[in-house]
């Protein structure tokens, strides 16, 4: 018989007792449910079946919030009844594009409130303001066909441009075959006196395109021949009309990098700005091409009427003339002189 001494009995009771203790927290027991092994993922959770009713507890984990999608079949009844109106998805998609129209509307008006500020800031802050020059601002194109302005009113003389113009008709008139033939020479009217200018207007035309805009001065009180806009002490303004000149626009940039037209070319060309007038002198004060264009009418009875149109540049310079007469009620029109006829 094997002798265990006191000493070894106590040894042994207090290891069982602490195995004991020990073993149920750092031992996991598996457990056997119809005669299989349970997974160790899912201790804490269940597995996932094919079935579709299965509640929300034994679902995949990866759609413990969201409904699952089977392959191959239909959508779960919870996917079917958690999809959105159509309705509910118009109103989420008309709140998104007003949300982008306010976002595109705000972007738009920041960005021309930075262009406007930065344009009047250079045109009045800087030109007006600090170099105490005048500035102008284009704002959109207009015609180059306008009415002669006061100022132009007081250099040039539509009296003198009518009488001239009258002159030059009848001399043409007189020598045309078939006035000859009808109207006899020298030219009477129906009273038997000369005929004379019943209807005349005039206006202006410039050659380069035009623009409506805004020009800017330092306020003085400077006498001027415009009518201006006034913030005192400040700076004045008025709306008028200017040309857009091509080869004074090159010239200034060519003067820019210290280049000029002379070092590239050179033409001469008369022809183009003043016509036929190429000897004589422009009206003084004009820095652009600009045109006086005239229409007159000359009555020489009841049913007859002669329209002409010319062009103003220190001599008269006509470019048509029509003959407008009433035949068995209806009103023909004869070309009698043609500008284009000559050249």
């Amino acid at each position: 018989m094997t002798y265990i001494s006191r000493t070894m009995l106590w040894q042994r009771y207090l290891g069982t007792r602490i195995s004991s203790t020990i073993l149920p927290v750092a031992v996991r027991r598996i457990h056997y449910g119809g005669g299989r092994l349970q997974d160790p993922r899912y201790v804490f959770s269940k597995p996932p079946t094919n079935d579709p009713n299965q509640s929300k507890e034994g679902r995949d984990g990866k759609h413990f919030f969201t409904p699952s999608v089977n392959d191959g079949t239909e959508n779960s009844t919870l996917h079917n009844n958690s999809r959105l109106s159509e309705s509910e998805m118009s109103s989420i998609a008309n709140a998104i594009a007003e949300q982008k129209r306010k976002r595109l509307k705000r972007s738009i008006i920041t960005i021309f409130s930075a262009f406007v500020t930065a344009v009047l800031g250079y045109t009045i802050g800087y030109k007006v303001w600090y170099l105490k020059e005048q500035s102008f601002i284009p704002l959109y194109p207009c015609s180059r066909v306008r009415k002669l302005s006061t100022r132009d009113l007081r250099r040039v003389s539509v009296k003198k441009i009518e009488d001239i113009s009258e002159v030059r008709v009848l001399e043409r008139l007189s020598q045309h075959k078939m006035i000859q033939e009808e109207y006899g020479v020298p030219l009477r009217d129906s009273n038997g006196k000369a005929p004379h200018v019943s209807d005349f207007s005039v206006w202006c035309e410039d050659q380069d395109p035009c623009v409506t805009g805004l020009v800017f001065e330092p306020d003085s009180n400077r006498q001027s021949s415009h009518s201006w806009y006034r913030i005192p002490y400040v700076f004045k303004w008025r709306i008028t009309h200017r040309p857009i000149s091509i080869s004074s626009f090159i010239d200034d940039v060519l003067n820019w990098i210290n280049v000029s037209t002379s070092d590239l070319f050179e033409v001469i060309s008369p022809e183009k700005v003043y016509g036929s007038f190429k000897y004589e002198y422009p009206i003084q004060g004009d820095n652009h091409s600009l045109h006086i264009c005239f229409l007159g009418e000359m009555k020489l009875d009841e049913n007859t009427t002669v329209i002409y149109k010319g062009k103003y540049h220190v001599d008269v310079k006509l470019e048509r003339i029509d003959l407008l007469r009433t035949e068995n009620k209806k009103l023909v029109r004869y070309i009698l002189f043609k500008e284009e006829d000559e050249k």
